[in-house]
């Protein structure tokens, strides 16, 4: 058989930029929020200790290659000065609950021989824990939470006392501040205000990127990633234009040129097209949703899509926030996961909203049936239950080995009565 592949070469010079843990040497468009970054944390350096800084904006908006951009400069320059620091990172898309958050803090600072396990200690011997194992350390500590609207308002607990802990008197020998992330821009508004208070000392917005600034990323990076002369002038224009009409999302106009360049390279063309973006377009959106579903979507909330996605495809459901729960307990039930509250569902729902998969519209009921919510599926249902069938890992997902998830071109095949609904 002749070789499927092409000749190396001919469009890409360097894809290393365009993968999600690179880190550019500039950043480009961020300046006042760089600023105003710098300025929360400036103390740090001259040793008065660090603040607390709330960070949000939708997706896509450099909110946290900005912060480790940050995190890298500012421990450079406390070690210039003598300054004691230690940064702890979390993931809280990944480790989404109090107990999740705490037994990862607690295990970035012991050694790999001393890990805690995740099976039998409670909460409380995780708090004392993190607390003993800080104060041994010492000096200034800055916890950046990243995604942090995924703890929900449950954890209400996490976001207050900790910043507080030195007061509390729970810690005599080391300094904490917080840095929260967040792509919801709601979750600060619902916050206790006690944990307001605390946490939003310091607030910087990440605003989307318009079409001028995303032209101006996009020249950027195809410089680093693309052959001399590859591009079209009008290449890099409607890249930005495409993602400036969605959500100002720079990482999905750079995955729209280089989904343009594949193309291109796969029909053997010297040049990308404005015809090739034309036909990435759709390409990329779909890959979008099933990114999302697959790998930013926690199991609870894949719980909660899968529920709201049944109640869309059977015309004779209405997907108010009270079917959806109800759908939603059975499907745990089904899985084998402890169900969460209802108004953590809203929590769930309000975040899938925010990743375009959902829209919610107030709807008046009558006398009798009040104001509701109903939420309607954004995407292809068929999108939802390709994303669901498979984890990120490309295992096969518990929600698919409990037989539930239906083939993407057979989205008849279950019924919403298997449910309860």
């Amino acid at each position: 058989m002749q070789s499927p592949f092409d000749e190396p070469g001919r469009i890409f010079s360097n894809k290393r930029p365009l993968e999600e843990d690179y880190t550019p040497d500039t950043i480009l468009c961020r300046d006042e929020e760089i600023d105003r970054y710098s300025e929360a944390l400036q103390d740090v350096i001259e040793g008065f200790g660090p603040n607390n800084v709330f960070i949000y904006g939708q997706t896509g908006n450099g909110k946290t290659v900005v912060t480790r951009v940050m995190m890298d400069h500012l421990q450079n320059e406390t070690h210039k000065h003598d300054v004691d620091l230690t940064i702890l990172e979390v993931n809280c898309n990944k480790h989404d609950s109090i107990f999740n958050v705490l037994l990862e803090l607690v295990n970035q600072l012991r050694d790999p021989d001393d890990q805690v396990k995740d099976q039998g200690p409670t909460k409380g011997y995780l708090w004392n824990t993190l607390y003993d194992e800080l104060d041994r350390l010492g000096g200034d500590v800055l916890v950046v939470l990243d995604e942090v609207d995924m703890l929900g308002h449950d954890n209400d607990k996490l976001l207050y006392d900790f910043p507080r802990a030195r007061k509390n008197g729970d810690l005599e020998n080391a300094r904490i501040g917080v840095i929260g992330i967040s792509n919801n821009h709601m979750f600060k508004d619902e916050l206790d205000p006690r944990v307001k208070s605390t946490l939003c000392e310091s607030e910087i917005f990440f605003s989307p990127y318009d079409a001028t600034q995303l032209s101006e990323i996009l020249d950027h990076y195809a410089g680093l990633v693309f052959k001399d002369s590859v591009l079209e002038d009008g290449v890099i224009p409607l890249c930005a234009a495409k993602a400036a009409q969605e959500q100002g999302d720079a990482r999905e106009a750079l995955d729209l040129l280089e989904t343009a360049g594949n193309i291109a390279r796969k029909e053997n063309a010297d040049t990308v097209t404005e015809d090739h973006v034309e036909r990435a377009s759709d390409r990329v959106e779909e890959q979008r949703v099933l990114t999302i579903v697959r790998d930013q979507l926690t199991s609870q909330m894949k719980l909660a899509l899968l529920a709201t996605t049944f109640l869309n495809i059977d015309e004779s459901a209405e997907p108010r926030a009270k079917n959806i729960y109800q759908v939603y307990k059975n499907i745990c039930k089904t899985c084998g996961y402890e169900p969460r509250s209802k108004r953590r569902l809203n929590d769930f729902l309000d975040s899938i909203r925010l990743y375009g998969l959902l829209e919610r519209d107030e709807r008046n009921l009558g006398r009798a049936g009040g104001r509701s919510y109903i939420h309607t599926l954004e995407v292809e249902p068929e999108l939802v239950f390709e994303g669901l069938e498979y984890d990120s890992d490309g295992d096969d997902s518990v929600l698919n080995q409990a037989g539930i998830v239906p083939s993407p071109e057979d989205t008849d095949q279950y019924s919403l009565e298997s449910f309860g609904a």
